[in-house]
């Protein structure tokens, strides 16, 4: 199967708030979040990038990241696999997206966080230089859990259009 990376658009939206409805991990914002981020200026001081991964025929993740221009870290706001799509390089190929996103915006480090349970996605994380930069307590909830802040430079990634 085949697997694609792309800006997403108005026309992904019902099966990224599908996904997202289906999983304790995913973000969860409303259409009109999502509309916000798709139709942002690009010269806003805050930059943002929303990706879907299609794998075959659906959309099989997700990843939103942004930048405020006057700092020097991006952060990967949201980024989720559907279960069934797991395992098959889609979680890899959206972090690889927003950290390529981030160098050609003008980032030099990118953070993130992820429930202090979730060791699939720290293993993931962790094959793309992150670490751990501290621990944000009870920061999720249903269940109530840590999260970890996970940090990564970007002095050392090539920009490539996306």
């Amino acid at each position: 199967m085949s697997l694609l990376i792309r800006n997403m658009e108005s026309r992904d939206l019902d099966d990224v708030l599908v996904l997202a409805a289906d999983s304790l991990e995913a973000p969860h914002w409303n259409r009109r979040d999502y509309e916000h981020i798709l139709l942002a200026a690009p010269s806003e001081p805050l930059l943002r990038c929303a990706l879907v991964a299609d794998h075959g025929e659906k959309v099989a993740g997700f990843a939103v990241a942004s930048w405020l221009r006057q700092e020097t870290e991006a952060e990967v706001e949201g980024l989720f696999v559907e279960r069934d799509c797991r395992r098959q390089g889609v979680g890899s190929a959206l972090i690889a997206a927003c950290m390529a996103w981030a160098v050609n915006a003008g980032a030099s480090t990118v953070r993130l966080e992820v429930r202090a349970s979730n060791t699939a996605a720290h293993a993931l994380y962790r094959r793309y230089g992150f670490s751990t930069a501290g621990v944000r307590r009870a920061y999720y909830s249903a269940p109530v859990e840590d999260a970890l802040v996970l940090q990564a430079p970007l002095l050392t990634q090539t920009p490539v259009p996306l």
